[in-house]
């Protein structure tokens, strides 16, 4: 929890911001506090009812702005322990009538957001818009009116082992389980993974989502220490030898937020250790689509521990919401029937888009032009910015750049802000408070076009050779 003149100054920032409106205000001066570290992550907001007292306003409008924020997976709710901070590390994804509203209750308007994955073409578009036309003869049309089995029915799991196969990787479809996104895949592999005492090896800087699920399934990250070529073996051996381990997560893809790609030999050692620990490997590969040249899958190499986690969110279009998660042999029922207790079944209109489209190569096509767009925005990134500060590969959507002193990620994050562009600082990362590397992830992405990805980086460059500006403070 905060000290006791941070909750003083959180206080009369939240007066100040009242004024100014209602619960929007609140949730967003509250959210300034999560991601400048005054709440950090695993600490708790002040219950509902004392900070309605405290601002002198109704329970039901603090309580609006606590939804607001868990939507934002800035906070999950526990009833042992109230609202709990995940780390502030979910990038704020508003609809278009939110943004409208926020900028007329006083937000900065015209802010690049560069904070979201997400892909950088409109083919996805125009290859659904193609796709109505023809849709309603599929033969399997008049399922879709039709529960489903929650692994997903047999055509979409048949097509998505196709999607997710890779180098010595083909998984059997009665191994691969079909959810609502890679996210929705590793709610389904965690609750697999439950009864299961221990804690989960992950990088310093790792996957916001895994950081928002620690707290609904009571486990604890462990850092484990990483260079540019993966996580490093002497860690990952130490980090078991010295805790129950449940699981070490793995992106060995264009890690996020890093960029780094996991070396064979790496690939080697992390499947060794985890055959002699007896460790679950959680693959998180929703980047690997887009890795022209790709190395063999963890899941390839140990079947036998390993749950792959492939999506076409960050490869074809966040619309459609569909993941694949590959299990060990005999672990498809478990995963299955977290679907089903959490959806029901996975959303049959976009499993027989996906399963069309990979049947008939619109997939690769759709995701050949964004592959093409990533590395025209790289391009602009590694002439625009300095490239020793530069963590980038030429198939990633985003690219990570360190900031050198006196700059903290925090504060940079804030100074680029106030210029007009959103970063995500490295604390959004962090999956425990050691001292991590400062630096921010820039999705190259996220910008609506060339054009406006060169303001943003032009921006970025600028605050990199200007100096630590205090943007706010109390008397």
């Amino acid at each position: 929890m905060s000290s006791g003149s941070d909750d003083v100054t959180t206080k009369k920032n939240l007066h100040t911001k009242t004024r100014e409106s209602t619960y929007l205000a609140v949730s967003r001066s509250l959210e300034e506090q999560v991601r400048s570290g005054v709440f950090p992550p695993g600490s708790t907001l002040p219950a509902q009812r004392d900070l309605a007292a405290e601002l002198g306003i109704n329970v039901s409008t603090v309580s609006r702005a606590y939804k607001e924020l868990q939507a934002r997976g800035l906070i999950v709710g526990s009833k042992r322990r109230g609202s709990m901070v995940t780390g502030g590390a979910m990038p704020n994804v508003a609809d278009a009538s939110q943004r409208a509203l926020t900028a007329k209750d006083g937000a900065s308007p015209g802010v690049i957001d560069l904070t979201v994955n997400r892909p950088a073409t409109g083919d996805f578009l125009a290859a659904l818009a193609k796709s109505f036309e023809t849709l309603a003869r599929d033969p399997r049309f008049g399922e879709l009116q039709e529960y489903q089995p929650p692994q997903g029915p047999l055509w979409a799991r048949e097509s998505g082992a196709r999607w997710v196969s890779a180098q010595g990787f083909a998984p059997p479809a009665d191994r691969l389980v079909v959810t609502s996104g890679a996210q929705h895949g590793l709610y389904a592999v965690l609750s697999s993974l439950m009864g299961h005492e221990g804690v989960i090896l992950a990088d310093r800087l790792s996957y916001y989502g895994l950081k928002a699920l620690a707290p609904v399934f009571q486990f604890e990250i462990v850092g484990v220490e990483s260079d540019n070529q993966g996580l490093l073996p002497d860690a990952l051996e130490q980090a078991c030898a010295r805790h129950r381990v449940k699981a070490m997560f793995v992106v060995p893809n264009l890690q996020n937020p890093t960029v780094v790609t996991t070396s064979l030999e790496r690939r080697i050692a992390i499947v060794d250790i985890a055959r002699r620990h007896h460790v679950a490997i959680i693959e998180d590969d929703v980047y690997g689509p887009l890795v022209r040249s790709r190395l063999p899958t963890l899941a390839g190499m140990c079947p036998e521990l390993t749950y792959h986690i492939a999506s076409m969110s960050k490869t074809l279009a966040p619309g459609l919401r569909l993941g694949y998660v590959v299990t060990p042999p005999g672990g498809a029922a478990l995963a299955a029937e977290a679907v089903r207790t959490t959806a029901w079944m996975p959303a049959p209109l976009s499993a027989l888009i996906a399963t069309r489209w990979i049947e008939d190569g619109t997939a690769r096509s759709v995701l050949e032009a964004q592959r093409a767009e990533v590395r025209a925005r790289h391009a602009l990134a590694r002439e625009l910015l300095p490239a020793e500060h530069l963590n980038s590969d030429p198939d990633c959507m985003f690219i990570w750049l360190h900031v050198p002193e006196p700059w903290r990620s925090d504060d940079f994050a804030a100074n680029a802000l106030a210029r007009g562009v959103s970063v995500m600082p490295a604390s959004a990362f962090a999956v425990d408070r050691s001292a991590t590397e400062h630096g921010v992830r820039i999705n190259l992405a996220c910008a609506s076009s060339r054009d406006q990805l060169v303001q943003a980086l032009r921006i970025v460059d600028q605050t990199l050779k200007d100096r630590p500006r205090a943007l706010y403070g109390t008397v």
